[in-house]
């Protein structure tokens, strides 16, 4: 029966801190179905009380309409032709989840039909935004593995102004989009408001259900790394698991393999206005996460402006972002709240 197939895994984090390395590592893993982002929370459930109730026919008929394109709106090509071979039909997606009462069943439901077509037995989740649905993740998977991929904030800062680099293959509208994500401020406050998740996700999840993977020590050290995820999620370490095919790096050029070049470039990279203003925000979160401060020489003027033209930022944010995140105002609170202390 579709559904049963043992403790999902969930690989959550700051967008650009590894979360999709991890998961083509662990797709790599003879048991483990480790698709493209599945935004199912942030697309589906995050619609729930217009949705309604699962268990009748007609809603379950609207997400499974939702489903039949998920991949597709998130730009994953690949596992939505799997989905178009799978239901032709979104009336064949629909029928494929018979029985799903809750919204957890459907997600449990449309993971394990494709992990079953794929010869795979457990499934797992990339989706960095997840990191701010956790309660909700336990509320469907009490027994739920959490991989929480973290990074410098500077070299996340470097590697998500870069990001548009490499999703030129997605079309001119994806490339813009992404151009327009970027701002100093804005970009900085997305990685606190996540790394500011991690206590509530300890107080939620046991110990023993998580681990926090620094992007520094897999690629450095991926071997070890591994071998700590594997013995969390409780599965065998596979020597091939390390041979994955691409990095999805926004500056390497190195096109196989796990590789450790762009660690440290945002110290030449990012100016001194980017590196100082990520250090402001980041505070003691740095420290907490083993990161140390550099000594930085800003121009006030250029500090000013980066700072005046925040609001904009982030409404053009927002803007570009909206078919991909859901309503607003439950992204606000679950971001915005974090940063004010409301999410805990």
């Amino acid at each position: 029966m579709p559904g049963d197939s043992g403790q999902p895994i969930f690989i959550v984090g700051t967008p650009r801190s590894g979360t999709t390395l991890t998961a083509k590592i662990l797709g790599r893993h003879s048991r483990l179905f480790m698709p493209g982002e599945t935004h199912f929370l942030d697309d589906v459930y995050s619609r729930a009380a217009q949705l309604g109730d699962p268990g009748d026919g007609t809603v379950r008929l609207e997400i499974a309409r939702r489903l039949h394109s998920i991949y597709d709106r998130f730009y994953e090509q690949e596992d939505q032709q799997r989905i178009s071979r799978l239901f032709p039909r979104v009336k064949d997606l629909e029928e494929a989840l018979d029985g799903c009462t809750s919204y957890g069943m459907i997600l449990d439901r449309f993971m394990a039909l494709q992990m079953q077509a794929e010869g795979k037995s457990r499934w797992g989740n990339n989706a960095p935004r997840d990191l701010f649905s956790v309660s909700e993740i336990r509320e469907f998977f009490p027994d739920v593995k959490l991989v929480v991929c973290v990074r410098d904030i500077r070299a996340f800062l470097y590697s998500y102004k870069g990001k548009w680099k490499i999703s030129s293959g997605a079309g001119d509208e994806q490339v813009i989009r992404l151009r327009k994500l970027y701002h100093p401020v804005v970009t900085s406050y997305l990685w606190k408001s996540s790394m500011q998740q991690l206590p509530l996700l300890e107080d939620l999840v046991p110990a023993a259900d998580r681990i926090i993977v620094r992007y520094e020590d897999l690629v450095s050290n991926p071997e070890d790394t591994v071998n700590r995820i594997c013995a969390m999620i409780g599965e065998e370490y596979e020597p091939d698991m390390l041979s994955v095919e691409g990095h999805n790096s926004s500056t390497a050029t190195e096109a196989r393999g796990i590789f450790a070049s762009s660690v440290d470039r945002w110290k030449t990279e990012l100016s001194q206005e980017e590196i100082a203003i990520s250090q402001k925000i980041a505070g003691g979160l740095l420290h907490r996460l083993d990161y140390d401060e550099v000594p930085v020489h800003a121009g006030r003027v250029k500090l000013l402006g980066l700072w005046m033209s925040t609001p904009f930022a982030l409404w053009r944010a927002l803007k570009a972002n909206k078919e991909t995140r859901g309503p607003l105002l439950p992204y606000l609170f679950r971001r915005v709240g974090t940063l004010l202390g409301l999410n805990r």
